[in-house]
This record gives C-alpha cells, sequence and structure tokens, in this order.
C-alpha cells in the first residue's frame, strides 16, 4: 500500500510538471498581443505622381532589382518641374548625392516628362527626351506597387512597362530608401 501510494505521487508530480511545460511552451508559441516587427520592407500608399514628383533621387529601371547588366542600369531624376534627366549607372547608388560622389552618373539624356492616369487606373509617365542628340519617346506604365531588400539596400517603386518607340519591355522602376 506504501509502495502504491509513492508511485501514485510519483505519477501525479510527473504529469502535474509535463503539463506546466507544455503550456509554457504553447504560450511562447503564440502571439498573445505582443507587437513583432517585420523587418520586410512595405509598399508605399502614396500615388504614383506624387512619389515621382516629390523624390528628387535616382529612380532606376530595369528587369528585375537582382539583374545584372553589362551595359548598367537606366536611372532617371524627375524635377517638380516637370524635367527629366536619363543617366547610366553600374550598380544602384543609396542617394543621388551617392552616386554623383562616386562620379557614378553617365549622363545620355534630357526632356520633360508628364504623368496621367489612364482608364485602368494605371499611373503613365511619358518622357519627351533627347537621348544623345536623337529625340526619343519614353513611357512607363506603372503597375502595382513594389517594396524589396537587396544587398542592404531597400527598393520601392512599381512594377512597370516600359515603351521606347514602339519596343515594350516588362520590368521595375525603383528607388532605393534609406
Amino acid at each position: 500500500m506504501k509502495r502504491f501510494k509513492r508511485l501514485a505521487i510519483f505519477i501525479g508530480i510527473s504529469v502535474l510538471g509535463l503539463s506546466l511545460v507544455l503550456t509554457g511552451c504553447a504560450q511562447s508559441g503564440t502571439d498573445s498581443g505582443r507587437s513583432i516587427k517585420s523587418s520586410a520592407p512595405k509598399v508605399s500608399k502614396v500615388s504614383a505622381s506624387k512619389q515621382i514628383r516629390n523624390n528628387s533621387g535616382l529612380w532606376y529601371f530595369s528587369k528585375s532589382v537582382k539583374a545584372k547588366s553589362n551595359s548598367g542600369i537606366e536611372a532617371f531624376v524627375f524635377s517638380k518641374k516637370g524635367t527629366v534627366e536619363a543617366y547610366n549607372v553600374k550598380k544602384y547608388y543609396s542617394s543621388y548625392s551617392a552616386a554623383k560622389k562616386a562620379k557614378g552618373l553617365n549622363k545620355f539624356g534630357k526632356g520633360t516628362y508628364k504623368l496621367k492616369v489612364n482608364k485602368q487606373k494605371q499611373t503613365i509617365v511619358t518622357l519627351k527626351m533627347k537621348l544623345s542628340g536623337i529625340p526619343a519617346t519614353y513611357q512607363f506604365k506603372l503597375k502595382k506597387g513594389l517594396a524589396k531588400k537587396y544587398k542592404g539596400l531597400i527598393f520601392h517603386g512599381f512594377n512597370a512597362a516600359r515603351t521606347v518607340d514602339s519596343d515594350s519591355v516588362n520590368g521595375v522602376l525603383v528607388q532605393v530608401r534609406k
């Protein structure tokens, strides 16, 4: 009888201890009102027109954020006055001033731009420029917004379709944010 009591107490304490451990594990695995900060960048809610017009930094166009290019990446600087300058850069820079300081900007065009919204509520950016003295028309159809992190830089912008003189290419139009 004494042995049976000891065995019952031992089993009872073991079950109680195991249940406490499992309860503690279950609570640490769920979110119980605590806020969890995500390191993933968030897509901006500001309209495309305002983002382009109000950010005087470099806007990059390439097939993807991770795309490698032997000829460089196209970069554009949009002013509030409706002018645009086009550059060719070898890599993404954190800012326009960083690109200038590194002497990484190769200017290949200058012109004007206009913003409008089509029936599908997509922003259309039309650039009329002279590229190395030759007139050209660029058109960017901005699709859904995107935010990505790559090589320590955070990119915000849009999936876009670029048309240059009837030749269309899908890619991204992005800007580096700090």
